[in-house]
C-alpha cells in the first residue's frame, strides 16, 4: 500500500480527484490494481510533506518547489504538475533595498531560503524573523526586504512594493522516497500517475511541462547531489550565493501565473 501525503487547503480539489485518478493509472500501469492495493491518502499541509516523505513516513507526496527547497527534503522528484506557478522573491520599497544604516532587516516564511540569500548578499550583516502570512505588511517599517512568495503581484503592487530581486521559480512536484523509486514498478505508476493529474497550461514553462507519453525526468535520481547532511543540495539553494548578480525589478507585471490554486499558507504577494 502506498501512502500518499497531498495538499489541502486550497489544493485539496485536485488533491482529491488526483487520488480519483490513481485507479486509473495503476490500471494503465499492471492491467489492474496496484500491488499492495489501493493507496492510502492523506490530505496535509504542503510545508510538511517533503520532510515526511524523505523519512519515509510517506511513500510519495505532491509539494510545491518552494517548499522543497525550503526544506532541503531529500527527495526524488518524479515530474512537475503545472497546478500552480509562482517566484520567491526579494520584495522592497520602491527605491529598493535599504543598505547601509545598520544590519537589514530580513522578514520571511521561507528562514532557509531566506537566510541563504541573505547571507549571500550582506554576510553576517543583517536580521532574520520568520513569520506566517502577510510578509509584506512588515515593510517598509518593521522590515526592509521580504522574501516572499509571489503569484500574481497584485498584493505586491497595492501595498506600493517592488520584486527587487527573483530568487527562483517554482511548480508543484510529484516527488517520492529513494525506495519508492528504486522499484520499478512503482516508478512507472508514479509517471503514469503524473500524465493523468497534471495540468500543463500554455503559460507552463517549457523546462516544467509534463511528462506526455515518455517516463518523467529525475524518477531514478534524487534532484541534485546530497550534501554532507545527507539531504540534497538543490539547484535553488546552490544560486542563492549568486544572487548577486541577478537583475534588478521594477514591476513584476504582465508575467502573472494562470494556475490560481496554491496552499491556503500562502500569502497572496
Amino acid at each position: 500500500m502506498l501512502k500518499l501525503g497531498l495538499p489541502k487547503g486550497r489544493l485539496l480539489g485536485r488533491s482529491r480527484a488526483a487520488v480519483e485518478a490513481f485507479a486509473g493509472a495503476a490500471a494503465e500501469t499492471f492491467g489492474g490494481a496496484a500491488p499492495g492495493g489501493r493507496p492510502y491518502p492523506r490530505f496535509l499541509r504542503m510545508p510538511d510533506i517533503p520532510d515526511l516523505v524523505a523519512e519515509g513516513l510517506l511513500d510519495v507526496g505532491i509539494a510545491g518547489g518552494e517548499w522543497l527547497a525550503e526544506s532541503g527534503a531529500d527527495v526524488v522528484r518524479v515530474a512537475p504538475l503545472c497546478w500552480y506557478h509562482v517566484r520567491i522573491c526579494a520584495l522592497s520599497p520602491p527605491g529598493g533595498i535599504p543598505e547601509g544604516d545598520g544590519p537589514v532587516r530580513v522578514v520571511s516564511e521561507y528562514p532557509r531560503v531566506a537566510a541563504g540569500f541573505a547571507s549571500g548578499r550582506w554576510g553576517s550583516g543583517f536580521t532574520q524573523r520568520t513569520v506566517r502570512g502577510s510578509v509584506e505588511h512588515y515593510l517598509p517599517d518593521l522590515a526592509d526586504v521580504a522574501v516572499e512568495c509571489v503569484e500574481t503581484g497584485e498584493s505586491m503592487r497595492r501595498r506600493g512594493l517592488i520584486a527587487a530581486h527573483v530568487l527562483f521559480a517554482a511548480d508543484v512536484w510529484l516527488v517520492c522516497s529513494r525506495a519508492a523509486a528504486s522499484d520499478a514498478g512503482t516508478s512507472a505508476l508514479l509517471n503514469r500517475w503524473a500524465e493523468a493529474i497534471a495540468t500543463p497550461s500554455p503559460d507552463c514553462p517549457e523546462q516544467d511541462r509534463p511528462p506526455q507519453g515518455r517516463p518523467a525526468p529525475g524518477c531514478s535520481v534524487p534532484h541534485g547531489p546530497s550534501g554532507p547532511s545527507g539531504r540534497p543540495e538543490h539547484h535553488e539553494l546552490t544560486e542563492l550565493t549568486e544572487l548577486t548578480e541577478l537583475t534588478e525589478l521594477t514591476e513584476l507585471s504582465g508575467r502573472t501565473a494562470k494556475g490560481g490554486d496554491r496552499g491556503a499558507h500562502h500569502s497572496l504577494a
